[in-house]
């Protein structure tokens, strides 16, 4: 059996090297579980070792997956569709008990490795089986040492292999001699934070960032040297870069559904951040739906929302002002974001309230000051966005409503951005203080209505561009284009002809078919050109330290 399987080898590193040579790329797969993945696992660091010129890893490897739900998902099917030349394969972490739609017991985790092998096999692969990453278990009772519990899956894995005559990369067994040479303290290097019971934080024992992702990757390049001595030829000696890094990890925090991810809950990397941070504390919000009421307390300062696209990445929320459960945060009921902290910044994130057309339900309601928001959007019916105390500054958003859904006493800015009246309504309900020279500041928006009424008995639906909340609400549009949705005289006094006397209601060159300067109600304001060059980024959010959001 040693001789057949010496030969064999010997075939496979003929093979390997003749289709290198021939400018055939070896196709290494790796399959697997967060710990194979590039972001938190070995993935990234064994890129750096293979030869690009002879061989491309594929790293399919898939975050809180065990053996048994990577092959319900398909992808297992998926990676044999590919064809790889070599398959690495490890799983064990997600196996372990209390793991809904994971866990496996021990026969089926054994079942699962098996037919991974055979499924390689039959397409001509050559799988090679790894033992699980130890988890960084520090023996309480023997300090300096790890008390692994994976080892029961490692332990089946050196038996699979040996039954199966397959290579074997004792990744459990190496990666504990590593940790315990390094000792706990040099292993926090390598470890990435996570939050405990929704307040504290420690280190994350199973998963890697920064140096760790090529020192554990080296210890597979080793095995690998040994037990398939076929790949030599397309693995480096040296990594490319011993640090590598990704795109991700320019962020403080990564928010996604994804049990694999440092944070599953928005509101815990909100928490993660310091108090009164004087630099961007940058929080990746991966697509998805995440529901329920957040908050950035006062003392957060400089948190940044950053999605990838704001049509797949929301924050919903799904109460009124009327209604509430047990997570209800009474002070601020019927609101789905709330931003107290300075200096908040969010973009391609999409804020939204479902509760419908019956009663104040906001989608976000900002109170500190230097708010910034770009191409983001903001959808719910009554008071969809409140805007007070500081200076915001929206930028190519899209914010739709049907009552007053922009209103408050801050200074805003909306720049370039799509304003939408669901069934009519009122645009905006501004409450400007009566010594802030601005309120609402509308610069080249496009103002979009529904074209039918929602209740088919009724009329054509028809907005006005806002209506004062207090008596010196001040609001100008400037370079807009207004639907035919916007009625011809404009405003609303909010049944109170008093208004009339003290509100500053302005526009400038609105065009499209709802600018109608004629029929405009004679107490607002039609701008000159020369009042209307005054009002800048600058005059308007700049305030005494000269805050300028474009920069």
């Amino acid at each position: 059996m040693k001789r057949i399987l010496t030969l064999s080898c010997l075939l496979l590193s003929l093979t390997a090297t003749l289709a290198a040579d021939s400018g055939h790329k070896i196709k290494i797969i790796l399959i697997g579980d967060s710990t194979t993945q590039d972001r938190t696992g070995w993935g990234l660091g064994f890129k750096q070792f293979v030869d690009t010129n002879r061989a491309e890893c594929i790293n399919l490897a898939m975050g809180g997956r065990s053996s048994m739900s990577f092959m319900k998902e398909g992808r297992w099917t998926n990676a044999l569709a590919l064809k790889g030349d070599y398959y690495l394969i490890q799983f064990g972490h997600n196996n372990e008990p209390g793991k809904p739609g994971r866990s496996t017991d021990m026969p089926t985790f054994v079942s699962d490795m098996t037919k991974y092998v055979d499924d390689a096999l039959a397409i001509g692969a050559k799988p090679i089986l790894v033992t699980p990453l130890t988890r960084r278990q520090w023996d309480k009772e023997n300090p300096g040492k790890i008390k692994s519990s994976l080892e029961p899956y490692a332990e089946e894995v050196r038996k699979i292999a040996q039954a199966k005559h397959v290579p074997l990369v004792d990744l459990h067994a190496r990666s504990i001699e590593l940790c315990e040479k390094l000792g706990r303290e040099k292993c926090y290097e390598f470890s990435p934070t996570k939050i405990v019971d929704g307040t504290n934080t420690t280190y994350d024992g199973t998963h890697l960032q920064g140096i760790g992702r090529v020192l554990f990757a080296q210890l597979v390049v080793n095995e690998l040297r040994k037990v398939a001595p076929e790949l030599s030829p397309v693995l480096l000696a040296e990594p490319r870069d011993k640090n590598p890094k990704l795109a991700e990890d320019r962020f403080d925090a990564i928010v996604s559904n994804d049990v694999s991810a440092n944070y599953t809950n928005l509101q815990a990397a909100i928490n993660a951040a310091p108090d009164n941070g004087s630099a961007p504390f940058r929080i990746s919000i991966k697509p998805g739906i995440y529901q329920g009421q957040f908050i950035i307390p006062k003392e957060k300062h400089n948190i940044q929302f950053l999605g990838e696209d704001a049509t797949n990445t929301i924050i919903t929320y799904d109460l009124n002002v009327r209604e509430t459960n047990a997570t209800s945060i009474p002070r601020f009921l019927g609101i789905g974001m709330i931003v107290l902290g300075d200096d908040f910044r969010a973009e391609k994130i999409t804020f939204q309230n479902t509760s419908g057309d019956h009663g104040q339900a906001l989608a976000l309601r900002i109170d500190g000051d230097r708010a910034i928001l770009k191409n983001c959007r903001m959808l719910g019916w009554q008071d969809t966005l409140r805007v007070d105390n500081g200076r915001d500054y929206f930028t190519n958003c899209y914010i739709e409503g049907r009552v007053d859904f922009i209103y408050g006493d801050a200074t805003a800015v909306f720049d370039r951005c799509e304003i939408h009246s669901k069934n009519g309504g009122h645009v905006t309900a501004a409450n400007t203080p009566k010594d802030h020279p601005f309120g609402f500041v509308f610069l080249n928006c496009k103002l979009t209505g529904d074209a039918n009424p929602w209740n088919t008995n009724s009329v054509t639906p028809m907005a006005d561009l806002g209506r004062p909340w207090r008596p010196y609400a001040s609001v100008t549009y400037l370079n807009c284009e207004l639907g035919a949705h916007i009625k011809p005289e404009g405003w609303n006094n909010w049944r109170n002809p008093t208004n009339e006397l003290t509100a500053r209601y302005a526009e400038y060159k609105s065009t499209g078919p709802g600018a109608n300067p004629d029929q405009r109600f004679k107490w607002t304001k039609q701008l000159t050109q020369e009042e209307a060059a005054k009002i800048t980024l600058d005059s308007v959010l700049g305030g005494n330290d000269h805050w300028n959001p474009t920069k």
